[in-house]
């Protein structure tokens, strides 16, 4: 059988049709790798969702062009199903030639049920394993075994020992892969079945990442204790070789915290990363660990999106190392370092070039992808788990290594707070008035062109939305400018007794970005003294005894940059970011770009036609030359990918 993605891709040939209107339900042309292809092959995909919004973009962007005469890329209008299809307008369904793709059409011996609800990402694994398959109609059970086996490596019956447990286990986590809700009850139905594992929380540490370490953290202070005959025996068997190398790089990557052992000397020396021994010396030994792990694992130009989130992250807890610890390396840490730091930045500019317009067409009900995709998550969530109230914490430029400063601070002072954490790509250019507006919308900055270059109307823009979503207007709120956990504004807002969502703008860490004369290890302190003082924590606790559900984005990060000069001519947005110039024209931008050819032109993904920018190359600022800042607006990988991340509370 050919790739599945050529038995769709056939169907769009260049200059085919200019219009094709497609069915899709099982959301087929929205798999990260089919909407690459498809574009590569000079095709635009538009989701026909909201009507006006999908005609005002329609009309703008291709409609009027084709009415001049000018060519456009081929456009595909995508429907849920041959139904909805039918409802596009008239004028559509004339012009336009009409598709339906659909799983049973690919995997005809496959249970559909099982394939439906599974990640898209997994069907070229499905796709070579069902290549191979000559046999019969396999039954809904037999399909999940199918897909647990080819997709994720698991063989229920084969795990019937702790070790065999925990490596099925580790690997999952260790890779942040998250099984369906169908596929994890059901190997837990599986598991559950075997007196082996009776004392094992399975329900809790199978699904979820954050409570599989947390089970882990726990053990690991058991078998520190049982060493030597003392204390209670812990179920995992840390000391197995197959397990050990997981456990090593739970450490290396901060997921797991050493802890405390009076006899470190007497550890094996594969136990002793787990162990507090030397600070500075430990520090040091995991920021070069997991410097070379990072080296060898650093994504390239064809890599998926989610490769290079979990790279943010990773380099998030390597760029804390860094700066923490910056007087006890050697300088020539600090120049390879900064070597490191530009052959990354490089390869993730090349990547979002090439890649990154296509990630607004990409699902969201699982996680969102991009920042504007968070409130139609959040509706998602807000229905599946029919949640009374839901709060949108967006805390103005907070990078994902601030992030993790903060979490350090918040998880020292508040031991029962929870966090699940994720990432989303922010809008580019990485502004406020384009990136945060486009939370607030739940739309890319191209259907806001009229308020682009301010903030003024995030409140109608999320009003508008919920009430899209089917919440009264007097439900929902949104407090911009936070002043603090007091602020009489939120004490308005939570007084309403009909506050069902809830929207929180705190700008305190792009307003210490703004002064910033430090760089990045000046960001860092200022972020954990500004969490010491315990205002973000009150504002949490606030919200959480009111009995809200809390999530915290960015709108965008920020990256220490090197200024460039000043350009001003014909500068339409005029931002402190630095790292970004938006023209209304685009002879404007070519002009600067005639004196700044290390700068980039930035393709107009998602943004208005009207508006052309031009953004900073490598880490440099439209700043005095030579000045040294701390800056947004460009598309290192500090600015673009943000924390997006669910805060809740375990009380014992």
């Amino acid at each position: 059988m050919a790739n599945w993605r050529d038995q769709i891709l056939n169907h769009f040939q260049p200059k085919i049709s200019r219009l094709t209107l497609v069915a899709d339900p099982d959301g087929l042309l929205t798999e990260e790798g089919m909407v690459s292809a498809i574009r590569q092959r000079g095709f635009d995909l538009i989701p026909f969702e909201d009507p006006i919004a999908f005609r005002f973009a329609y009309e703008s962007q291709y409609r009027s062009a084709w009415d001049r005469g000018e060519n456009t890329d081929l456009v595909v209008v995508l429907r849920s199903t041959e139904q909805q299809l039918s409802k596009v307008p008239f004028d559509l369904l004339k012009a336009g030639r009409q598709l339906t793709f659909a799983l049973h059409h690919l995997f005809p011996k496959l249970s559909y049920p099982v394939l439906y609800d599974l990640d898209r990402a997994y069907l070229d694994a499905v796709a070579e394993a069902y290549e191979t398959y000559d046999g019969d109609q396999l039954t809904e059970r037999e399909t999940k075994d199918f897909v647990l086996m080819h997709c994720y490596g698991i063989v229920p019956k084969l795990i019937r020992t702790p070790v065999e447990l925990l490596k099925m286990l580790l690997s999952l986590h260790a890779r942040q892969v998250r099984l369906p809700d169908f596929l994890s009850q059901y190997l837990l139905e599986s598991l559950t079945k075997d007196l082996t594992f009776a004392t094992w929380p399975l329900a809790e540490i199978l699904p979820s990442r954050e409570s599989f370490l947390r089970f882990l953290q726990d053990e690991w202070v058991l078998y520190l204790s049982s060493i030597g005959g003392l204390g209670k025996q812990c179920r995992v068997p840390f000391h197995h070789e197959d397990i050990r190398v997981y456990i090593e790089s739970f450490f290396l990557d901060g997921s797991l915290k050493p802890v405390e052992h009076e006899d470190f000397g007497s550890l094996p020396a594969w136990a002793r990363p787990g162990v507090l021994h030397d600070a500075k010396a430990d520090a040091v030994r995991r920021f070069r660990a997991l410097w070379q792990r990072f080296e060898s694992e650093v994504p390239k130009a064809d890599s998926s999106y989610r490769d290079w989130q979990q790279a943010a992250q990773r380099w998030a807890e390597l760029v804390v190392l860094r700066w923490k610890w910056d007087e006890a390396l050697a300088a020539a840490d600090r120049l390879a370092w900064t070597d490191l730091q530009s052959s990354l930045e490089d390869a993730f500019a090349q990547w979002m070039l090439q890649r990154y317009g296509t990630l607004h067409n990409l699902p969201y009900n699982k996680q969102p992808v991009m920042v504007h995709q968070i409130p139609r998550f959040l509706a998602v969530e807000r229905a599946r788990k029919k949640l009374a109230k839901i709060a949108l914490v967006v805390l103005d430029g907070l990078a994902f290594d601030q992030w993790l400063v903060l979490r350090e601070s918040l998880e020292s002072t508040d031991p029962a707070l929870r966090f699940q954490e994720a990432t989303a790509f922010a809008w580019v250019p990485t502004l406020t008035s384009i990136s945060r507006q486009s939370i607030f919308a739940g739309e890319p900055p191209l259907y806001f062109p009229d308020s682009f270059e301010t903030t003024s109307k995030e409140r109608f823009h999320w009003q508008r939305f919920w009430e899209d979503q089917g919440l009264q207007r007097s439900g929902v709120e949104l407090v911009t400018n936070l002043d603090g956990p007091s602020d009489s504004r939120l004490e308005v807002a939570l007084a309403n007794s009909r506050l069902s969502v809830l929207g929180v703008v705190w700008n305190k860490v792009d307003d210490i970005m703004h002064g910033m004369q430090m760089q990045t290890a000046g960001m860092h302190n200022q972020v954990r003294l500004w969490s010491l003082q315990g205002h973000f924590h009150q504002l949490l606790r606030r919200l959480q005894q009111e009995g809200f559900v809390i999530y915290l984005t960015s709108d965008h990060g920020n990256v220490a940059a090197t200024g460039i000069g000043d350009p001003r001519e014909g500068v339409l947005v005029e931002t402190r970011g630095k790292r970004a110039r938006v023209y209304d024209r685009p002879e404007f931008r070519e002009e600067v770009l005639a004196k700044f050819p290390g700068s980039i032109r930035w393709p107009n993904f998602g943004l208005p036609p009207t508006r052309h920018a031009l953004l900073a190359g490598d880490l440099k600022a439209f700043t005095n030359d030579g000045y040294e800042i701390v800056a947004h607006g460009g598309i290192a990988i500090e600015e673009v990918i943000v924390p997006f991340v669910s805060i809740m509370r375990e009380d014992k």
